[in-house]
């Protein structure tokens, strides 16, 4: 999976879904409860139509999020006690469930290879449970796509495409 020096690398992993097909899936809210009481997930981005925001946690069926958006005044960080207010928002903020937006983004964060592997574990465990007899919303797979081989420097014609795949120019 990862060769002796890359054991200690830190990895941010992040998961585009959609919680429902033309309106927001009441099923999917212990999917997204349980995704943010892990212990790996930093938050999800997603928010509303037309308004971005990051979602932290959850209280009973409401999301507690922040807006990134909040304007904040410049701070001289050169400045030896610089306020550190300025990097948080005043207070969070909460929205119900309904008014979220189908489309977001679930962040994960693995400090080394053994966070990452118990992370996946502990992530299929969930989205095994959230998607009992429907589709699992993502999984983790071994290896990567053909598109990526990084351990190959060529990228000759020949490889990419099989000789039957081959369309001929006239």
């Amino acid at each position: 999976m990862a060769s002796d020096n890359t054991d200690d690398k830190a990895v941010i992993i992040l998961v585009t879904v959609r919680l429902g097909g033309e309106r927001n899936n009441a099923d999917y809210l212990d999917f997204v409860k349980g995704i943010l009481s892990l212990e790996y997930c930093v938050g999800i981005i997603g928010g509303k139509p037309k308004q971005s925001y990051y979602f932290a946690g959850f209280q009973d069926d409401t999301l507690i999020y922040i807006d990134p958006h909040n304007c904040q005044s410049f701070v001289d960080v050169s400045i030896k006690d610089f306020p550190l207010e300025t990097f948080h928002c005043p207070s969070p903020k909460k929205m119900s469930f309904r008014k979220m937006d189908l489309s977001c983004t679930i962040g994960f964060y693995c400090q080394n290879v053994q966070d990452f592997k118990r992370a996946s574990e502990e992530i299929t465990k969930m989205l095994k449970i959230s998607s009992q007899e429907k589709y699992s919303l993502f999984s983790f797979v071994n290896g990567h796509s053909r598109d990526y081989d990084f351990t190959s420097t060529t990228t000759n014609e020949e490889d990419l495409f099989p000789e039957e795949e081959k369309i001929k120019k006239i």
